[in-house]
C-alpha cells in the first residue's frame, strides 16, 4: 500500500508509493556515457589562464607556493600546475539578479495589489570550486573541500553588509541535468531582497514547534534519526547525513551540524573542517552506489543579519536527479517517492562487496 508521510520542516506531504517500488540498485544514473573531460579546457572561462574572461574575484584563495615540475603529464596538467589559485568567486556574468544602488529599499507589501512588481535587486555570484575542468568535489582533497565552504561563509558575511539584501541561497548543479550551463565545477550563490516563500514555511513550523516544545526542530529529528539508525548514512563526531522519514525524492538527503547553529553567519570558526570530510564522502558514495547521478544541492540558512536563533537549525539538502518530476508534482505541489527513505539509506550504507551481491540478485 501507498504510503502519506508529512515533511516535518516544511508540512509538505510526500506519497511513498511502494507499490511501484523498485529495487535501489536500479536508480543509477542511466544519463549517457560521455568522454571523460580533460583537466583543462582552453574554451571555459573557469579555467585557469582565462580568468580575463571572467569578471574580477570578489573573494579569492592563493595557493601558498606553485609547483612546476611537470615530468610525465599532459599539458593541462603543467598549466594546472603553475597556477596561483585554488578558489575563485566571482559576479555572475549574466545575473539573474543585479544591484543597484537607485532600487528602492523596501519591497512592495500591498495585499489587494494583483499585480505587484517590484526591481529586481540582488547579487548573482559564481563560486569556482578548483581549478581543474575535471574534478569534482568528490575527487577534491578534504583541505580544498574547506575552502570552497569557507567560501561559503565568507560570502555570507561580506553580503550580509547590505541592508537591503535579507537572504542569500547557496546551491550547486552537478552536471547538465540538474541545470549547471557549464561544466567546470562550480556553486552560484544569490543574495535577495526577500525571504523565499519555503524559506518562510521552515521558520515558521520551526517556530512553532519551538514555541509548543521548547526546543528547536531539526535538533529533536536528528536526535530520532541517531535513536534509529534506520536512515542514518554517515555521522561524525559534529555532523550528521540522512535521508529524511519524508524524503520527496529517491536518496534525497540533508546533512546538518549536529550542535545548533541557525546560520553559517553564527557557525563558529573551523565549523567547515569536519563537514568537508563527511560531505566528499557522501557525494563519494552516491557517485559509487548510482554512477555519479546528476544532483542539486543547497544550504537552507537563517535571514541575514539574525542573532542566533533557538528555533531554527541550519542544513543542506541534497537531491539526486534519479527521476522525472512531471504534471503531478507540478500541479499539487506533492512528491512521489517511489524507494522507502530506509531502504534507500540501507543501500547507500551497504559495503561495495555487499552491494556487488545486491547488483547480481
Amino acid at each position: 500500500m501507498p504510503i502519506l508521510r508529512q515533511d516535518p520542516l516544511t508540512g509538505e506531504w510526500v506519497i511513498i508509493a511502494t507499490e511501484r517500488a523498485r529495487r535501489p540498485e536500479t536508480f543509477a544514473s542511466k544519463v549517457e556515457e560521455r568522454e571523460a573531460p580533460p583537466p583543462r579546457v582552453d574554451s571555459c572561462p573557469f579555467c585557469p589562464g582565462n580568468e580575463h574572461q571572467t569578471p574580477s574575484e570578489v573573494l579569492v584563495y592563493r595557493k601558498n607556493g606553485k609547483n612546476s615540475e611537470g615530468a610525465g603529464k599532459g599539458v593541462g596538467e603543467l598549466y594546472l600546475d603553475d597556477t596561483d589559485w585554488d578558489v575563485r568567486v566571482i559576479p555572475n556574468k549574466f545575473p539573474a539578479l543585479e544591484r543597484d544602488p537607485n532600487a528602492p529599499r523596501k519591497m512592495p507589501s500591498s495585499r489587494c495589489e494583483l499585480f505587484l512588481s517590484h526591481q529586481g535587486y540582488g547579487v548573482h555570484e559564481v563560486i569556482i570550486e578548483t581549478p581543474w575542468h575535471n574534478r569534482h568535489l568528490a575527487e577534491l582533497s578534504v583541505r580544498e573541500v574547506e575552502m570552497v565552504l569557507r567560501s561559503f561563509q565568507e560570502r555570507t558575511k561580506a553580503l550580509a553588509r547590505d541592508v537591503q539584501l535579507r537572504y542569500v541561497q547557496i546551491f550547486r548543479n552537478h552536471k547538465k541535468e540538474a541545470g549547471a550551463s557549464i561544466e567546470h565545477p562550480h556553486c552560484q550563490l544569490l543574495a535577495l531582497s526577500y525571504i523565499p516563500p519555503l524559506l518562510n514555511k521552515e521558520y515558521a513550523r520551526s517556530h512553532d514547534f519551538y514555541l509548543e516544545e521548547g526546543r528547536c526542530l531539526l535538533c529533536s529529528l536528528i536526535e530520532m534519526e541517531e535513536a534509529s539508525g534506520q536512515r542514518v548514512v554517515l555521522q561524525n563526531d559534529r555532523y550528521i547525513a540522512y535521508i529524511p522519514f519524508a524524503a520527496p525524492l529517491p536518496f534525497s538527503a540533508i546533512i546538518a551540524p549536529r550542535e545548533h547553529y541557525s546560520s553559517l553567519e553564527v557557525s563558529p570558526a573551523g565549523w567547515e573542517k569536519d563537514l568537508a570530510p563527511l560531505l566528499k564522502r557522501f557525494l563519494g558514495i552516491l557517485a559509487e552506489k548510482l554512477e555519479d547521478p546528476p544532483y542539486n544541492f543547497y544550504l537552507h540558512v537563517a535571514p541575514l543579519r539574525t542573532p542566533p536563533l533557538a528555533y531554527f537549525h541550519w542544513h543542506l539538502e541534497i537531491i539526486p536527479k534519479l527521476t522525472v518530476v512531471a504534471g503531478w508534482e507540478m500541479a499539487t505541489g506533492t512528491f512521489i517517492n517511489v524507494t522507502r527513505p530506509e531502504e534507500a539509506a540501507d543501500y547507500l550504507r551497504m559495503p561495495r562487496k555487499e552491494m556487488a551481491g545486491a547488483l547480481k540478485s
